[in-house]
């Protein structure tokens, strides 16, 4: 590429970049992030003061279950039914709800499982916790999807309040907990109110987009296209597998290794990351519809230059977010929870690593190309099962944390490499 052809290709993206919809799509979408990180603000120290320490670990424990229940639920088809909508193929989220709800029963039968060993564990408090979440699993989960419609259909105002009203569900549990009324303990009310409130909500925002494509006559894929959405979503759902093991075994290890002290501070720390990646999802969101239409040399002359400029931004995000929360967390948490903030650091400068990745996962997954995506994920998962494996019994949940950085470091080290192989391989054959 010529130094007059690289500056017009990035006079054209910064162009792009600066399109008054992208403009207002991604600012809403950011808007909602910060007020869903302010709501998360009163939260997370409202859990730690509401909320025996104990009991806070208790939901991390759970937590960190929820991701390998999911597998059982075919989850990958969520990423292929928003594919096909972003390519114009609405129909595909009927599809997806037909299937996602029916292996959700079996993901919430492994979390009735998971309830009967803790009650044999003598961890009433927990088994109550996990029947809770294997009950409204099949909708909580099953329903999923419903966020990446609205967000392949372009309907960026409704996901607004969607992720808007998300977040308040999260408050629901609180309501009892401000008369000191509860049921068993603090810890089983609230979580079982959060579920009640959250299941509600996507019911009606299923319900709501079911009936939207109704009204517009939304045609049926056809058999070869169900046929093919289907295929996606098994190789998806194991990629989304491999995926786990690389991003939660650390989680689960601090759960099942360690106390629920420990996992308490865990938790916070995922939480704050968890908040950290919402500005990649925020950026998925809005640009994977336009991506993927594009033809296959314009797709990679726009990831190279945006990934580099997106990269870059999430840097400085993730300096300005770990700054912030070592100034707020002190102030507006108990004492005790000091120490989340070295897992947190950690995990903040894991979510930068693995951006590059990330880019790269997503332009494989716009060719639908599962042998790369394979590749990248199959070797970083397995760093990220043995590394964390081994560092938990050196260095308890700092090691746990420092496994998982050095899964999303390979993962982006793979990912760059393949898509640079990739583009010589499409130069050399245009």
């Amino acid at each position: 590429m010529t130094t007059n052809q690289s500056f017009n290709l990035r006079q054209a993206i910064w162009s792009r970049l600066n399109n008054k919809g992208f403009l207002q799509n991604s600012g809403l979408l950011l808007l909602a992030n910060m007020i869903v990180i302010g709501l998360g603000l009163i939260r997370t120290p409202a859990i730690t003061w509401f909320i025996p320490k104990d009991q806070v670990g208790m939901i991390g424990v759970v937590a960190s279950w929820l991701p390998f229940a999911r597998l059982l639920s075919y989850p990958g088809l969520d990423f292929a039914s928003y594919h096909y909508m972003s390519k114009g193929e609405s129909w595909a989220f009927v599809i997806n709800l037909r299937y996602r709800i029916k292996w959700s029963l079996l993901s919430g039968a492994l979390l009735l499982v998971g309830a009967v060993y803790w009650l044999q564990r003598g961890e009433t408090m927990l088994a109550w916790i996990f029947l809770i979440s294997g009950l409204f699993f099949p909708v909580t989960n099953g329903l999923t999807a419903t966020a990446g419609a609205l967000g392949s259909r372009e309907q960026y105002k409704d996901l607004f309040w969607y992720r808007i009203f998300e977040s308040i569900t999260d408050f629901a549990g609180f309501i009892p907990l401000l008369f000191s009324s509860w049921w068993l303990s603090q810890v089983v009310t609230f979580y079982g109110a959060n579920q009640l409130a959250t299941a509600i909500m996507l019911i009606v925002y299923g319900i709501w987009i079911w009936k939207q494509l109704h009204d517009e006559n939304t045609p049926v894929l056809s058999a070869d296209d169900e046929r093919e959405m289907l295929r996606y979503g098994k190789h998806q759902t194991a990629l989304n597998t491999i995926s786990i093991l690389q991003t939660r075994t650390d989680a689960f290890l601090v759960g099942a290794l360690l106390p629920l002290t420990t996992m308490a501070d865990y938790s916070i720390a995922l939480m704050v990351y968890e908040q950290f990646k919402r500005l990649w999802n925020i950026y998925v969101t809005v640009r994977y519809p336009r991506l993927v239409r594009l033809p296959i040399v314009r797709q990679q002359q726009r990831f190279f230059l945006e990934g580099c400029l997106v990269w870059v931004g999430f840097i400085m995000m993730g300096v300005f977010i770990s700054a912030l929360a070592h100034w707020l967390i002190p102030i507006i948490l108990p004492a005790e929870y000091a120490s989340s903030l070295g897992y947190m650091d950690i995990l903040i400068a894991t979510a930068v690593i693995t951006i590059p990745g990330g880019f790269a996962e997503l332009y494989f997954r716009m060719q639908q190309d599962e042998k790369k995506q394979y590749y990248m994920r199959v070797l970083s998962a397995i760093v990220g099962v043995i590394a964390p494996a081994l560092f938990v019994i050196r260095w308890g949940a700092y090691g746990a944390a420092a496994g998982r950085l050095i899964a999303g470091l390979i993962l982006s080290i793979a990912g760059i490499w393949l898509f640079t192989v990739e583009v010589k391989r499409t130069k050399i054959t245009n």
